[in-house]
């Protein structure tokens, strides 16, 4: 909450991060399969450190205070997706960070340019560099931010689609010819469709989303425990009908 805590708070050294989950996965990989690396997000770990509130008084009292928690997260990632995008088994690396929700950012975009997307940015530089796609995952509305979140930051493709906030098709009319559009298929649709309409709406996905390529089939976020497992297999079912579109 304050700079006191900061200096007491014991910050795990770069050195200390392991990949020992991937040690145990590579062994058994199907042939041709690769992982996809993913960590938590710099902003969603400075979020959590601070608390949503303390970390918007700490943007209005101290921000110097503010570039020194994102500046230590921030080695820390770097030394993480380095070790990540090294790794040979793995075929791409996901920046995770949830920035928003259903109207805005959760805190200002000049603040995110400031504090957020340069980091990002370094460390979807820190993938190119290994030759692997850097895919964006972060929910909520970053209509403000989206042009340098392509353009500056330079992902490759973004997941996490809502149709409460931005539906997937037209996700793929605004973006779909810089980056790949994944996912979509929106998880209370998924929740609350019938067979027949979860087959359905895989084909219209399939047909308006995919046709000109750049698209994956999936859900619009994280399948949640209340998803009903057999509309979740469904979904799969009929996208694997119909993967030679």
């Amino acid at each position: 909450k304050n700079r006191e805590d900061f200096n007491h708070y014991s910050w795990p050294e770069p050195a200390s991060i392991t990949f020992s989950e991937f040690d145990a996965v590579i062994p058994i990989l199907p042939e041709g399969m690769k992982i996809i690396g993913q960590t938590g997000g710099i902003f969603e770990t400075a979020q959590e450190l601070c608390g949503y509130e303390g970390l918007c008084y700490l943007l209005a009292d101290d921000r110097k205070l503010v570039r020194e928690i994102f500046e230590r997260l921030g080695l820390l990632y770097e030394e993480c997706y380095c070790g990540m995008a090294k790794i040979k088994e793995v075929g791409a690396v996901v920046i995770s960070d949830d920035l928003g929700f259903k109207t805005q950012t959760l805190i200002s975009p000049e603040d995110l340019r400031e504090f957020v997307l340069p980091w990002w940015k370094k460390l979807a530089g820190i993938i190119h560099k290994e030759g692997k796609p850097c895919i964006l995952h972060s929910c909520g509305n970053l209509s403000a931010i989206m042009e340098e979140i392509i353009n500056d930051v330079q992902i490759d493709a973004k997941h996490s689609y809502e149709d409460a906030i931005l539906p997937v098709t037209e996700a793929k009319k605004i973006y779909g010819n810089r980056i790949a559009i994944l996912g979509g298929f929106d998880v209370n649709k998924l929740c609350r469709s019938t067979e027949k309409e979860i087959r359905e709406y895989v084909n219209l996905l399939i047909d308006d989303v995919g046709t000109s390529g750049g698209y994956a089939l999936g859900s619009g976020n994280s399948i949640a425990d209340y998803v009903p497992v057999e509309n979740y297999l469904i979904m799969l079912d009929e996208g694997w009908k119909k993967r030679y579109y």
